[in-house]
């Protein structure tokens, strides 16, 4: 479960989303990063190392110059935890849903300590 959440952590940010769109077919630099999302340097390698904590970019270091691609294997393996997650959630959603518990006992808020507002409110 810990490396879906890493898997949407690292997909939940649209800067994160726009780096792996820059690395499709490319590799580049942190300065080159920069510029295209128009970020700074902590912010762009704060993103990168969620991208490489989920595995979904790797770097390669040629001298002092450091350069980013995405990761196949790890995009791979993200594509499936999110393609089984989702298969779950949608099986969940096409089948008969369990009633709720204040459908068979209008009190069960209160016979579980809660205000009765509480079960009632709807945001």
């Amino acid at each position: 479960m810990e490396q879906l959440v890493n898997c949407y952590k690292a997909l939940g940010d649209i800067n994160r989303l726009n780096i792996l769109k820059m690395l499709s077919g490319h590799e580049l630099s942190v300065c080159e990063i920069m510029q295209g999302l128009n970020l700074s340097q902590p912010a762009v390698s704060h993103h990168l190392k969620i991208l490489r904590q989920a595995n979904l970019v790797e770097s390669v270091k040629h001298g002092k110059l450091v350069l980013y691609t995405l990761n196949t294997c790890g995009l791979n393996h993200t594509y499936s935890l999110v393609n089984n997650h989702l298969g779950e959630l949608r099986r969940f959603a096409m089948s008969e849903n369990k009633p709720s518990a204040l459908r068979e006992n209008p009190n069960y808020c209160e016979l579980m300590g809660l205000k009765r507002s509480i079960c009632e409110k709807d945001e």
